[in-house]
């Protein structure tokens, strides 16, 4: 494989990875737009939908792309259960006592998933097992399914926030919680719903994942950082900020995987933490935005 290949076959890896990276911090940085609430559980969310993933392909020999029919209505309830026996409790609570409380919730999930499950590596089987070819450059079928799948939930995330009755009550609420109770918005149920929708997403992710990487009780510390850079990136709540940010994030660990030698797998925590750092000293409100302004929703 000439240069031009190798090239052309990192930017394919990168975008292919980075639709993935793109719906994992959805539910992040929705969560943090509207309620004020840095959710540092987050990656550890996405561990147990991975896990439910992995239980439904072990135990039943489901095709890992149709677990999304139960991981996502089972990650909303556990979203909506956590939110209204924990979250809601810490949401006016200075914004320590919400990490600190979301950090043991990780801590938490882990570690039950430790005890039933151990620490080994996992990982689900998927019959998407072919490719696409273009010359010498290859397009996984799974990856790519991946991908579109990973669009398309963005896009209805995206449409359900911009022309539903509900979806502008959460734009509403994330620019100002005491101007939509006086319009009539119940805050506490589109506290809840907003975090069980955003939770479903992080579960969809975990799905997307556990196909292509080994998954293990602790992964989520990782992911989390991930968000974070990818969050800074796009801004809060920025639907298409998000795709590029994290088309953006995956293309420079490709990259820098590549050709860069002897680097493996640390490449992407490095990346992510230097893209972090530049991005919050240099433009904090993000690359491309975030949430509009209360007078734009409608």
């Amino acid at each position: 494989m000439d240069f031009s290949e190798l090239l052309s076959q990192t930017i394919i890896n990168g975008i292919l990875i980075g639709g993935i990276y793109a719906v994992m911090m959805l539910g992040f940085s929705v969560i943090w737009g509207v309620m004020g609430v840095i959710n540092l559980a987050h990656g550890d969310f996405l561990m147990v939908g991975a896990y439910l993933t992995w239980i439904l392909n072990k135990q039943y020999g489901w095709e890992p792309f149709l677990t999304l029919i139960v991981v996502m209505p089972v990650m909303y309830a556990f979203g909506f259960i956590i939110q209204r026996v924990l979250i809601n409790r810490v949401i006016e609570k200075p914004i320590l006592i919400s990490l600190l409380v979301t950090y043991g919730l990780g801590i938490a999930m882990a570690s039950t998933v430790k005890l039933i499950y151990t620490a080994n590596p996992r990982i689900t089987n998927t019959a998407l097992s072919s490719f696409f070819e273009f010359g010498n450059v290859v397009l996984p079928q799974a990856k790519a399914l991946v991908l579109v799948g990973a669009i398309l939930m963005m896009v209805g995330l995206y449409l359900f926030l911009q022309h539903t009755r509900f979806g502008k009550s959460i734009r509403a609420a994330a620019q100002s919680k005491e101007a939509a109770r006086m319009v009539g918005i119940e805050i506490d149920k589109v506290y809840a719903s907003t975090f069980a929708i955003c939770i479903a997403l992080t579960g969809a992710a975990g799905m997307f994942i556990s196909p292509h990487s080994s998954i293990n009780p602790f992964m989520g510390a990782a992911w989390t950082l991930k968000a974070f850079a990818i969050t800074a990136m796009a801004g809060l709540g920025n639907i298409p900020g998000a795709l590029m940010g994290g088309m953006l994030l995956g293309l420079v660990e490709n990259l820098l995987a590549t050709f860069i030698p002897n680097v493996g797998s640390n490449i992407g925590i490095i990346s992510s933490f230097v893209l972090l750092v530049v991005i919050l000293v240099t433009r904090p409100q993000g690359l491309f935005g975030g949430l509009k302004p209360a007078h734009e929703v409608r």
